[in-house]
């Protein structure tokens, strides 16, 4: 089940667009739940994740390009989908990530052409990324991204290969792996770090060698099972 946002002032275009999203997913054996807004308010705010959004760029209030990048501030990942009358919007739209632009009005073929771009990227949504929420609203980091995350105290550092500094959170190692996927590629190494096994280059002894060159520690109680659970991942290639 794919989680879309349909962001519409205009309540039949968003009864066109969802329509023609129920029927796209028919044809194409795929489910989605679609929930429809006239506002981007909850989109700007960061306080809900959806695997998939259309958003009209003329809106009351905030704008559909402002809550784009307010979103992209916090999600860089999810496919997002302008619809708009104005096609000069498209060079801007291309600027936040968009990943498809539909000028109204909407038609079938349209949506059909925009959807077909991203129908990969939502048999992969919800995996591959961690989901926290953070101060009455959400953050979402893509596991391409992550090399590592350590517990500092009372906040999270996640190591990213986006940036030189740590992104620097509040939460627990708990909350962390509760958030990633039963079989994905973070592995818990010791009571405060968890690392991506797609970025670890060496295992052995008491040490973690990661592609950013850093040293972790791998503690004596997790090691073994640490190993094994590598060797699994990687096919039994150690």
């Amino acid at each position: 089940m794919h989680k879309v946002l349909i962001v519409e002032d205009y309540a039949d275009d968003a009864e066109v667009l969802s329509d023609a999203v129920m029927r796209y997913g028919e044809k194409h054996g795929l489910e989605f739940e679609i929930e429809t807004s006239p506002v981007a308010t909850a989109l700007a705010r960061g306080t809900r994740t959806f695997d998939l959004v259309f958003l009209d760029i003329e809106l009351p209030g905030i704008n559909g390009m402002e809550a784009a990048e307010l979103m992209r501030s916090y999600d860089s990942d999810t496919p997002l989908i302008f619809t708009t009358s104005l096609a000069q919007y498209a060079v801007r739209g291309y600027e936040v990530g968009a990943a498809g632009f539909i000028v109204k009005p909407v038609t079938q073929p349209k949506l059909e052409m925009a959807l077909d771009k991203v129908v990969g990227r939502l048999s992969r949504a919800g995996a591959g990324r961690i989901v926290l929420q953070v101060g009455g609203g959400v953050r979402v980091i893509p596991l391409r991204e992550l090399y590592y995350v350590e517990l500092l105290r009372h906040d999270l550092a996640f190591h990213l290969t986006t940036g030189d500094e740590p992104l620097m959170l509040r939460g627990t190692i708990r909350q962390v792996m509760e958030a990633a996927e039963k079989d994905g590629p973070l592995l818990q190494i010791s009571s405060g770090c968890v690392v991506n096994m797609d970025y670890v280059r060496l295992m052995q002894g008491s040490r973690v060698s990661m592609a950013n060159s850093d040293l972790l520690p791998l503690s004596r109680s997790r090691r073994r099972e640490a190993i094994e659970h590598f060797s699994s991942y990687l096919g039994g290639a150690l």
